[in-house]
């Protein structure tokens, strides 16, 4: 397993594989943690990038490229390397009236190569840009007070706008922000921006469907590289008609990286659908291949971690806590609605082979969620990316304070209750939550039972059920808003929500009376 995995810088150089579609692979594939501590041992291959990193860093130039096609308003600063690859890039919008204005929509810099000064450098070169024209520069600042990076707007001259940032409530209006240039010359130039922020909130739609429309299809170019990347690196295997855990790996964690950017974009505003990642073209030897959804991998002086509930970890059988990784992937599938319908419909999965045309075939990757019984409770291990470990624990430290102010509270008829994560795992550069099962499914995937499946459309139809859901989660998000601060809004955004459901029948659990149709609980994870 070793050899393999220590072959992987060999096949980059061999296939002649630059910098750029190296780093795409590794953050799409690895999980981008290049530069993070080690917790896989095929990332350790790759350490030695990060001088290259550094180098290729200082060596990069920013150029500006124009309106183009139907994004006539819009203007673009894209870091470049000498080789021509780009690394970010800076997207704004130009406005007229009532003011020559730039309004900056987004900058990103591309994963492995943040924390190098390249934010600064593009947010340098946009001054420039504005003071040139004469311009003023305005954007909206998403990062939350206390982010590390919150300063770096006014490291750079932005400054709150006062007259109407003043009055925002936040997460509401926005946290509008100012460059001035002594260039700009205009009278009564406070009023003017304020008139300038309710053109900018009245077109913000549109910016928002381009600005979606650019992302959408710059992220299937980067799918398509990374594919032709990998079909390179592993050609030799390809062509005799063989695999190795690794190989099966990297397309796999390919494939499911993919099915995921497919279900976030089908809900963008404004998006068409003209950049499909259907487009992709997955060749059928690949299909073929079982899928390896896990690492199997090592690192020198790696351990297994276990915290959370002190309660709940003490009662874990104790093979599960001695090798979290063999004991968890052993567990039965979570039989959830999607994946019931797909068995007994196709009479998959009866061998326990999974292939990643399965993985194609379902839109996403059953092996995620297993169930354990232990002790009379029943519990369900989620496997999640290690990168989200910050993120997971800042949400269960938010769910638990929330889960204290929940008591007794109805939403529509429906009692709160909080599923906090109870255990977190890390074992083999693979993290496991442990959460209790609920009789419930995920929010999504009720709506899509009710709106889809043949025998509870009509249902549905008759008695809004969906709507009704729809507006409890509506009130339970406003709800949870109003009782947090905004240190917590990326985590409110990234809650799941679990309604009452019948597992056996694939029915929602619901009651219906005179006052009309509503869920009576509803679970928030």
């Amino acid at each position: 397993m070793k050899s393999a995995v220590r072959g992987i810088r060999e096949r980059f150089k061999s296939a002649r594989v630059g910098l750029k579609d190296s780093l795409a692979v590794i953050d799409m594939t690895l999980d981008g943690q290049l530069g993070q501590p080690i917790t896989l041992s095929p990332y350790e291959v790759f350490e030695p990038l990060n001088r290259l990193i550094d180098r290729t860093a200082h060596g990069t130039k920013v150029e500006r490229f124009g309106p183009d096609g139907g994004r006539r308003p819009f203007h673009t600063l894209e870091i470049h390397t000498k080789g021509g690859d780009v690394l970010g890039y800076l997207n704004m919008v130009y406005l007229r009236k009532p003011l020559l204005c730039y309004y900056l929509v987004y900058v990103e810099v591309l994963f492995p190569f943040r924390g190098r000064g390249l934010g600064h450098k593009i947010l340098r070169a946009f001054r420039e840009f504005v003071s040139e024209r004469g311009a003023v520069g305005v954007l909206d600042n998403i990062i939350l007070p206390d982010e590390p990076t919150y300063g770096i707007y006014s490291k750079h001259g932005w400054k709150p706008i006062d007259p109407v940032a003043g009055d925002n409530r936040p997460g509401e209006q926005g946290h509008y922000m100012a460059f001035v240039p002594r260039s700009a010359r205009a009278p009564d130039i406070q009023q003017k921006l304020a008139k300038l922020l309710f053109r900018i909130r009245k077109k913000r739609p549109i910016i928002d469907m381009h600005e979606n429309e650019a992302m959408v299809g710059r992220t299937i170019a980067e799918f398509r590289s990374v594919y032709r990347t990998l079909e390179s690196l592993f050609h030799k295997e390809l062509t005799a008609g063989s695999s190795t855990p690794l190989m099966r790996f990297m397309f796999t964690r390919f494939v499911t990286k993919m099915l995921g950017f497919r279900r976030r974009i089908a809900g963008l505003l404004g998006y068409t659908g003209g950049e499909s990642l259907y487009q992709i073209s997955i060749s059928d030897r690949i299909k073929r291949l079982p899928i390896q959804p896990y690492s199997l991998w090592t690192s020198e002086g790696g351990r297994t971690e276990i915290w959370g509930e002190a309660e709940t970890i003490r009662r874990l059988p104790g093979d599960l806590k001695e090798k979290p990784t063999r004991y968890i992937e052993a567990l039965p599938l979570y039989r959830r609605p999607y994946l019931s319908s797909w068995m007994e419909n196709r009479g998959r999965c009866r061998s326990g082979i999974i292939k990643i045309s399965d993985l194609l075939e379902l839109g996403f990757d059953p092996t995620k969620l297993r169930v354990l019984f232990h002790e009379g409770v029943e519990y369900v291990s989620e496997r999640v990316s290690p990168r989200f470990i910050p993120s997971i624990e800042k949400r269960r430290e938010f769910l638990l304070g929330v889960a204290m102010e929940s008591s007794g509270v109805r939403i529509r008829n429906a009692r709160i209750h909080v599923n906090p994560p109870l255990a977190i795992l890390q074992d083999m550069g693979n993290v496991y939550i442990l959460r209790k099962r609920v009789e419930g499914i995920h929010s999504e995937e009720a709506l899509d039972q009710l709106r889809t499946s043949p025998y509870l459309r009509d249902l549905n139809r008759a008695a809004g059920i969906d709507q009704a859901v729809e507006k409890t989660l509506h009130q339970t998000r406003r709800w949870l808003v109003e009782r947090s601060d905004s240190r917590y809004r990326e985590q409110i955004e990234e809650l799941i929500f679990f309604v009452p459901w019948d597992f056996e029948k694939n029915m929602p659990r619901v009651t219906v009376d005179v006052s009309g149709v509503y869920i009576d609980r509803l679970w928030i994870a």
